[in-house]
């Protein structure tokens, strides 16, 4: 496969994006072969205006195209190749956000390369096959992620909140119960294996604990139920073109929103000793609710 190809995102996004990367690919196969939109359309026997309207994204070409694009510019860029790879990688995340059963969903989980079981109707993600999970309580989870949206990614020193991938790319979540699972990319477990941690994979432990799983553990994931009945759903869903990150980054922010949400139930304690609680629908003095 060429460079171009091989250099393509692994999971393409919306129509447009798709029609996109595919225009990018040509126009940096076409430049390298050092012809001109005319000279191209000649040789693959179109319109100077389609081969536009192809390095814009702004049309779907069919694969005819991208095979008479890699007949006039060969050996270069396999962008059929290239086709055929988003195209399959585009249709799995689609299908992963649209799966009814378990077996549609450990099939679409596949295509992405991430590892899944189904057993007893229930769905599990294998940590350490393509992906990994940090878990943290649901209040961390919660802050975590809207912390993350509201930077969008760049590091915020009056929080002290770290420098982060894109939530666009990178912010993957799955829910279940009072835990939350960040998904993240495998290969930092700094552990020879997983160990069991304490409290069962539903329960969890309280406080500030983050818990990684990795090596062989399982995560619920949707569309199913965990083991304590729990149904796991996305607590933010995987984005349309997900790379998700690296968890020895999102560690930090995760610590530090743990710190702050480890407090007494319903409390939560901002930098700075201010602390924030839940209003009540009782009436409160004064008339205030």
């Amino acid at each position: 496969m060429s460079d171009q190809a091989a250099a393509a995102p692994r999971y393409p996004g919306s129509a447009q994006e798709f029609r996109r990367d595919l225009g990018r690919a040509l126009r940096t196969a076409r430049d390298s072969a050092g012809y001109s939109q005319e000279q191209l359309a000649r040789r693959t026997g179109h319109a100077r205006s389609t081969i536009s309207m192809a390095e814009r994204g702004a049309q779907d070409m069919s694969r005819v195209f991208w095979q008479r694009c890699d007949a006039a510019l060969a050996p270069e860029p396999a962008l059929a190749a290239l086709y055929e790879q988003l195209a399959h990688i585009r249709a799995a995340t689609r299908s992963l956000q649209g799966t009814r059963t378990p077996e549609e969903a450990v099939a679409a989980y596949e295509s992405l390369g991430w590892g899944a079981e189904t057993e007893r109707g229930r769905v599990t993600l294998v940590a350490g096959a393509g992906v990994d999970a940090l878990e943290v309580p649901r209040a961390t989870g919660v802050l975590a992620i809207h912390w993350w949206l509201y930077t969008k990614g760049a590091p915020d020193e009056i929080r002290g909140l770290p420098g982060l991938p894109s939530p666009a790319s990178a912010l993957t979540v799955i829910a279940a119960g009072d835990r939350f699972f960040f998904l993240t990319q495998p290969g930092a477990f700094p552990w020879e294996e997983a160990e069991p941690g304490p409290g069962s994979l539903d329960g969890g432990a309280g406080g500030a604990e983050v818990r990684w799983h990795a090596a062989g553990s399982r995560i619920p994931a949707p569309p199913s139920s965990s083991v304590s009945g729990h149904r796991a759903e996305w607590a933010h869903p995987p984005p349309a073109r997900p790379r998700l990150a690296d968890p020895v980054v999102l560690l930090d922010l995760l610590s530090r929103v743990s710190v702050m949400t480890q407090h007494r139930d319903r409390v939560l304690t901002l930098p700075g000793g201010l602390r924030v609680v839940p209003a009540t629908s009782s009436p409160q003095p004064g008339g205030a609710r």
